[in-house]
């Protein structure tokens, strides 16, 4: 039997949709995890990221929904953006509890922790 994603009118939106749905089952679990650790060091900067993680999913939802491949790119680089951010606060909490003070960037840069 040969089986064909149907990718037009009404029944190719609802897959789509279908599949945007999947993406963000298959994405979401690491975004919670980093809410979960971030959110008690960085609360307001962490309810940012997840807010805007949110509007990022919704974009992506309609745009490939209602329109189709491509449409839904602008709200994955949001999504994308804000997740980075949220692993980026993980790794500077990781390295305070670690012991680091600073960190040096090449001798150019110096961060204080």
């Amino acid at each position: 039997p040969h089986v064909v994603l149907e990718t037009e009118g009404p029944v190719g939106s609802y897959n789509r949709a279908n599949r945007s749905l999947t993406h963000f089952i298959e994405n979401s679990l690491p975004v919670v995890i980093a809410i979960l650790l971030a959110g008690r060091v960085f609360a307001k900067p962490t309810f940012f990221c997840s807010a805007v993680f949110a509007m990022g999913r919704i974009m992506h939802q309609i745009g490939y929904a209602s329109i189709g491949y491509g449409a839904h790119a602008p709200g994955f680089l949001i999504t994308a953006l804000s997740t980075a951010v949220l692993e980026g606060f993980c790794i500077l909490i990781a390295a305070k509890n670690l012991g680091y003070s600073s960190l040096n960037v090449e001798g150019v840069y110096k961060f204080e922790l």
